[in-house]
């Protein structure tokens, strides 16, 4: 496999120095900056399993440089680790809400943040995790996260949503999502399918928006209309 890499976006040069050698003698490949600019500069240019951002930096906050990351298609699945020295619970909700999906304190141990960045790095790599901004489903262990929170789905939601995430950009059709999630239960409907949409929008949240519904076929997984509140 590849070696990982890794961007660093940290304008205090001790730190930056700190952190890329750290994880170059963990065996990642290092790119870093110093800017918000410089670090999209890179990110059109390269391609990187992870970002670490500083949330303090002289063009732009690093939750500014994480909401543009997630919402370019070309950056939207990169995960991201936010540095800062701050530590108000308000501060990380902020981060989670852009689509953060960590955070670590300064000051920190080299060694705990190289395992926390190898940690995500295999997670994302591992093919089990759908993510989008907030939201992270793992297809797997049936999890579903909202902002860091953890949603729950019965059997028959989750069943939805993945048949939803498997197949998009395709719409898949009522009749198709019936039998994906009530298998050979004769009572069910069609009906049941647009209800149990329902439910699972709600539980979703904002995210529910990315159900969009195909006049008389169907639904599909869509992000491009989302919008973060």
């Amino acid at each position: 496999m590849e070696e990982p890499s890794v961007l660093i976006t940290e304008d205090d040069a001790d730190i930056l120095e700190l952190v890329t050698y750290s994880l170059e003698a963990e065996g990642f490949k290092v790119f870093a900056a110093k800017t918000g600019n410089e670090a999209l500069s890179i990110l059109n240019d390269e391609s990187v399993d992870l970002a670490l951002l500083d949330v303090m930096l002289p063009d732009m906050s690093g939750t500014e440089l994480c909401r543009r990351m997630k919402n370019d298609e070309r950056m939207e699945r990169v995960p991201v680790i936010f540095l800062t020295a701050r530590d108000e619970e308000t501060d990380k909700l902020v981060g989670f809400k852009v689509g953060a999906e960590d955070y670590i304190t300064k000051p920190f141990s080299p060694r705990e943040l190289t395992a926390r960045v190898r940690a995500l790095i295999k997670r994302v790599r591992g093919g089990e995790d759908y993510a989008f901004q907030g939201l992270r489903v793992a297809l797997e262990s049936h999890r579903v996260e909202v902002n860091n929170r953890r949603v729950h789905l019965s059997p028959r939601e989750f069943s939805l949503l993945k048949a939803l995430l498997e197949a998009k950009p395709k719409t898949v059709d009522r009749s198709t999502l019936l039998e994906r999630a009530w298998g050979m239960d004769a009572k069910a409907g069609l009906r049941s399918v647009d209800v149990a949409v329902t439910r699972l929008r709600e539980k979703l949240v904002s995210y529910g928006t990315c159900i969009r519904t195909v006049t008389g076929f169907g639904y599909q997984w869509d992000t491009e209309g989302y919008t973060l509140e």
